[in-house]
This record gives C-alpha cells, sequence and structure tokens, in this order.
C-alpha cells in the first residue's frame, strides 16, 4: 500500500510540472516552425521574412537571445531583395552571437561585399523585409 502511495504522489508531482511553461534559452518566436514552413513552401517567402523580422524585433526589444540562424537567415532574404550593406550587418549579428558560425559568416560577407546584387527573388507583393534601409 505504501508503495501505491508513493507512486501516485510521484505520478502526480510528474503531472503537474509537466503542465508548468518549460523556459527555453532562445526567443524562438516561432522561427523554427517558419523555417519548416517556408522549405516546404518557398513561395510563401514573405510571410517568412516577415516571421524572422518579427522574432528578431521581439528578442532584442525584451533582451532575450535570437535564435541561431536567424540572423543570418534574415540577411540572406535582404541580400535577395538587394540590400547588401543590411544583409552584411545581419551576418556581423549572426557572428557575433553565435562565434562557431564566424568562418561561414565571414564567407558570407567576403562573398556579399564584392558580388553583384542578386535578381530579386520574386516580385514583392507585400510589405519588404524591413520597411527601413539602403533603397533597391
Amino acid at each position: 500500500m505504501r508503495f501505491l502511495r508513493m507512486g501516485a504522489t510521484a505520478f502526480l508531482a510528474g503531472a503537474a510540472l509537466a503542465c508548468v511553461p518549460q523556459k527555453t534559452m532562445y526567443r524562438w518566436g516561432g522561427y523554427d516552425d517558419a523555417l519548416y514552413r517556408h522549405y516546404k513552401n518557398p513561395q510563401e517567402r514573405d510571410e517568412f521574412v516577415a516571421k524572422l523580422q518579427g522574432v528578431i524585433e521581439e528578442a532584442e526589444k525584451t533582451g532575450g537571445v535570437v535564435p541561431p540562424g536567424c540572423y543570418a537567415e534574415y540577411g540572406w532574404a535582404l541580400y535577395e531583395e538587394g540590400r547588401r550593406s543590411d544583409a552584411i550587418a545581419y551576418f556581423e549579428k549572426e557572428s557575433k552571437r553565435w562565434p562557431e558560425s564566424r568562418p561561414f559568416m565571414e564567407k558570407l560577407i567576403k562573398n556579399v561585399a564584392r558580388a553583384s546584387p542578386p535578381a530579386p527573388a520574386a516580385a514583392p507583393t507585400a510589405v519588404p523585409a524591413s520597411s527601413t534601409g539602403e533603397k533597391k
């Protein structure tokens, strides 16, 4: 009987803890889901870019940590829009926040700095990645 009570108590304690929201290391803000959806449906690029911008702004505003890869993805989206200096700024943020990405980010920065602007990904039908920054 004593074993049964201890088991029931452990079960109830575990069930109660399972309901507590888990605090994560990063402010994901749906970035992981948005990235997955973007890979499955690349034609929905504008929604993906808007989500990246929102995740970054929210994390920076609240003092949270932007998830790994988010600055780089957003920088690449800016590069695809022809906004090279903005793209480089986000590649530098990724490199600074995530030192293990530094070699890759340095290569991207070097290549973007010397490359001619790419052709736009698609004719934007929604708001560009950011409403501020350099003009196309």
